[in-house]
């Protein structure tokens, strides 16, 4: 898809220029122009432009009056242009991607030109990301295997968790989990020898888990029941769960009734 490139000042001469310049380096592009701030309020919400090059200093709303119309989470990656350096430092604190003072050449306009396109390369992977990972939920959510048993009304439990990593979203089966721990704000899937690590607490991980596979030991751990393999006495009450790959996880007295009913298969 060509980029869309909105192009606003209230000088011609300056649009002029702006726009040999984005010709010169990508001849492809969609152009269009804005003489104002209120025609570039209307063109960003309407076009949605790939890349904004925003004049400061317009009669009537100005570059920044613009980003605050749109707001700065839903403006495209802008590139303010001006002839007064004392807007850089503000200009940067609301996220452009680069600063244009004026005059400028066509050098310093490629390097302002490769940020912003690098900047947009980001955006649309990271929505593309997001998207898939609604996807993705969205088919787990409808393959997940129905629990059995009275008082559950028929709930449908997760038999897989999206992760995001990198730009990239990756498929982890919980069938491959052997235990989950909290992290701070996240939660750490230890599959093997790998650790996935998710932007979620661990209360809500543990709702869409089967209780028939999943068993909470700690307030910060839970394990796949099929990993057990046996459980060891420990300091003040508490009990060690030994996974089968000799993993030793703490198991609180709160939670060692449970435990051990999970091991015995009698829950």
């Amino acid at each position: 898809m060509n980029p869309r490139v909105l192009v606003v000042d209230d000088e011609p001469l300056a649009r002029e220029r702006l726009a040999t310049f984005v010709a010169a380096i990508a001849p492809d592009a969609e152009l269009r122009e804005a003489p104002n701030g209120e025609e570039a309020v209307e063109a960003i919400r309407a076009w949605e432009p790939s890349v904004v090059f925003l004049d400061i200093q317009m009669p009537g709303l100005g570059g920044f009056e613009v980003l605050d119309a749109i707001g700065t989470d839903k403006m495209p990656p802008t590139v303010f242009v001006t002839a007064y350096d004392q807007h850089a430092i503000r200009a940067f604190d609301v996220s452009a991607v680069d600063y244009l003072l004026k005059p400028f050449d066509e050098a310093r306009f490629k390097a302002a030109w490769d940020r912003a396109s690098k900047a947009h390369t980001i955006r649309t992977v990271a929505r593309e990301s997001d998207r898939l990972a609604r996807l993705l939920l969205q088919v787990g959510a409808g393959s997940a295997p129905a629990a059995v048993g009275s008082g559950d009304g028929g709930k449908r439990w997760a038999d897989r968790v999206v992760v995001k990593k990198n730009q990239r979203t990756i498929l982890v089966k919980l069938a491959d989990v052997q235990w989950i721990e909290s992290s701070g704000n996240y939660v750490l899937l230890h599959a093997g020898k790998e650790i996935h690590e998710v932007r979620e607490t661990l209360t809500s991980i543990e709702s869409r888990l089967d209780p028939r596979q999943f068993v909470r030991i700690h307030r910060r751990t839970i394990v796949a029941v099929d990993a057990m393999k046996e459980l060891q006495p420990w300091f003040g009450g508490d009990q060690v769960m030994i996974l089968k790959d000799n993993t030793q996880l703490r198991v609180s007295r709160s939670y060692r009734e449970q435990v051990a009913q999970r091991l015995a298969g009698m829950a």
